[in-house]
């Protein structure tokens, strides 16, 4: 029991003995450079709770005065991390020495810190090598981070890259090619053309209303005013529902203003020879209660109603995955599991977007289909189907006006941690 000690010529060879040896998820205690290559320190989880468990009981027997096990070995673990670990002096002279629980615990944040600062190192040494031994897919790490993509995607995708290259523009090229095959559209022609009835949904400010003026406007042209009805649920903002009406009004479709789920369903009985309803729904922070609420108003009102969930590219990435998350389960809450989910995607404010990275990531992780682009605020010109070639072009071109906010190779280590340690375990 205790943690054990591996050299190797490199952090990768030194980590293939520790899962060779220790086994897949060891703890790694302490890293370090010397004279006979990498040296690491690493102790299994199961020799960790053993030293907790001794620990645990050492505390229950406090009043024996025989010595206690726990302490000769939480003593050897506190000279081997000394040895072990340069600038560690201070530790081997703090109170986590001591007996007791508190003391226990605070050695164990100790511990933890070290793991912490051991794996940022070992992230600086793997991508040290990495930027030498495989320079494309340092490349491609590189570029979709300042594309704003999630670090898992960017481990992902850059392992797909294939080289020698000629440089950044082909392993741009590389990697549209696998982002174009991770994207996922719906053709809007077979989604309307069934006809239905379609709920917009989504936080406030992201453009649900003018998205859905675009789309009634071309519903117009393509099936007739008298095939078209707007519902709204959105009682919240002050001239919500006048805008509403401004743009029915242009088109000339009815607006209905909804109070409940049984007045939607009253609704929804009076507009049955429509072939096409659109849903107009009240913009709510996705951790609001009426969220919730109003999910559970559309499925009872209308339990074959079409979600459709409008996202704003200006937002960033884990508020989009929050969104995503909450309305999903919302929507599953709702019908109680069954039925189906959120049908598809509307992405807002591409005009306004620095970058589109984040809400695509997003939408492929959730593998979540997507319908239309509105990029402007007229209607109904700023809307155009999805198309996966340009949205793969546009998102790994980033609109920046300087180098200020641009992800440089020194900062990747802090940015790729956990990826960059996981690909070196991967990789042996």
């Amino acid at each position: 029991m205790g943690p054990k000690k591996f050299i190797a010529a490199n952090a990768t060879e030194a980590l293939k003995l520790v899962r060779q040896q220790v086994g897949g998820d060891a703890m790694v205690l302490s890293t370090r450079d010397t004279a006979q290559g990498v040296e690491i320190l690493a102790i299994t989880p199961k020799d960790l709770a053993l030293l907790s468990q001794a620990q645990r009981s050492q505390i229950s027997a406090a009043s024996v005065p025989a010595p206690a096990p726990a302490d000769a070995v939480k003593e050897t673990l506190r000279q081997t991390l000394q040895d072990e670990t340069a600038g560690m002096s201070a530790w081997a002279s703090s109170p986590a020495a001591s007996t007791g629980g508190a003391d226990f615990d605070r050695l164990m944040a100790e511990i933890a810190q070290v793991k912490s600062l051991v794996q940022a190192h070992l992230s600086d040494k793997v991508w040290g090598e990495m930027q030498v031994q495989s320079v494309d897919q340092a490349e491609a790490v590189r570029i979709l981070l300042n594309a704003g993509f999630s670090p898992p995607l960017c481990s992902q995708w850059a392992q797909e890259v294939r080289g020698p290259t000629d440089g950044t523009a082909a392993v741009t090229a590389q990697l549209q090619q696998i982002l174009e095959k991770q994207i996922r559209t719906l053709d809007p022609l077979a989604v309307f053309d069934a006809g239905g009835v379609f709920a917009f949904i989504g936080p406030t400010g992201v453009g649900k209303t003018t998205a859905l003026a675009k789309i009634a406007a071309r519903c117009v042209l393509r099936y007739g005013r008298e095939q078209l009805a707007l519902l709204t649920t959105d009682t919240f903002r002050i001239g919500a529902q006048e805008q509403l009406k401004v743009y029915a009004k242009i088109i000339g479709v009815p607006v209905v203003s909804l109070r409940d789920s049984d007045d939607l369903a009253t609704k929804l009985k009076t507009l049955s020879d429509r072939r096409v309803i659109l849903l107009d729904t009240a913009g709510v922070n996705q951790r609001d209660i009426q969220m919730l609420e109003q999910s559970q108003l559309l499925h009872a009102g209308a339990p074959a109603l079409k979600r459709i969930l409008v996202m704003s590219s200006t937002t960033d990435l884990r508020t989009q995955e929050e969104v995503i998350v909450m309305h999903q389960q919302a929507a599953l809450t709702s019908k109680q599991g069954t039925g189906r989910d959120i049908i598809g995607a509307i992405i807002t404010k591409t005009d306004e977007a620095a970058q589109l990275g984040g809400v695509l990531d997003c939408l492929i992780r959730h593998r979540l289909p997507l319908l239309f682009l509105a990029n402007g605020q007229r209607v109904p010109e700023d809307l155009s189907q999805a198309h996966v070639g340009y949205l793969a072009h546009r998102a790994l071109h980033p609109r920046l006006l300087g180098q200020q906010m641009q992800v440089h190779a020194d900062q990747v280590p802090a940015l790729m941690a956990d990826q960059l340690n996981h690909w070196a375990r991967k990789a042996l």
